[in-house]
């Protein structure tokens, strides 16, 4: 697993002006720009960035004839975090089959998981949020939010939270998972209608798997035990 990272720090530094805030230097070519965020993650007090890249294969923009989006884009997304160094910016990892396409030919009514605001870096942690809801044929939703620290170098999953509920019942459950730790909080009883804490029900457990979890790798979706 560490040897696409001890690659990647091989590649020079790209040279990118700290107002292009668009970081389309950052963008390898035939990809697009899907969404971006700064901050620092490295604590040298500058700010890194990271962006998500989408590819642009006309074929992969499929025609849905069903329910759901007219057409949908497959193409695949890639996850990329850049380390601020001197004038420019240096990868310091990347995730090239993680992330879900904006469309999905086998869920033609699952909305785009990956919204605006779901990539951020707060407090040196890289967090991204994928937010799974079906405009018909269910009224499940689910929020997964992955945080991410850097340790050596590599960006260590340290936790992961998910919310699920039901959009017409209101019924909801939390999962906190502390890869730290090795603990895992579980909530029921909660209502997104109703505010009623005396109902909720808390459980803890600790985790039977504790592999370490990093960006550059394969990652949890929350089922592992």
């Amino acid at each position: 697993m560490k040897r696409p990272l001890m690659l990647a720090m091989l590649l020079p530094i790209l040279s990118v002006p700290a107002q292009a805030a668009d970081f389309s230097a950052l963008v390898p070519q035939g990809w697009k720009l899907d969404y971006s965020a700064e901050g620092d993650l490295n604590g040298d007090g500058q700010a890194d960035a990271v962006i998500v890249v989408r590819g642009q294969d006309p074929a992969k923009m499929v025609r849905n004839e069903g329910l759901g989006a007219s057409e949908l884009d497959t193409n695949p997304r890639q996850l990329l975090v850049f380390l601020r160094q001197g004038q420019g910016y240096q990868l310091a990892a990347a995730n090239r089959d993680w992330l879900p396409p904006a469309g999905s030919t086998e869920t033609p009514c699952l909305q785009d998981p990956l919204e605006e605001g779901g990539i951020g870096i707060k407090n040196g942690r890289l967090t991204v949020m994928l937010h799974y809801w079906l405009s018909c044929g269910s009224w499940g939703v689910q929020n997964n939010t992955y945080t991410f620290r850097l340790e050596g170098r590599r960006f260590r999953l340290i936790g992961l939270d998910q919310v699920s509920y039901m959009r017409n019942s209101g019924e909801k459950t939390m999962v906190s998972t502390n890869y730290l730790s090795g603990r895992q909080k579980t909530v029921t009883g909660a209502n997104m209608f109703e505010d009623e804490p005396n109902r909720h029900r808390e459980r803890w457990r600790n985790l039977a798997n504790r592999t370490r979890w990093y960006l550059d790798g394969p990652l949890p979706n929350g089922d592992e035990q």
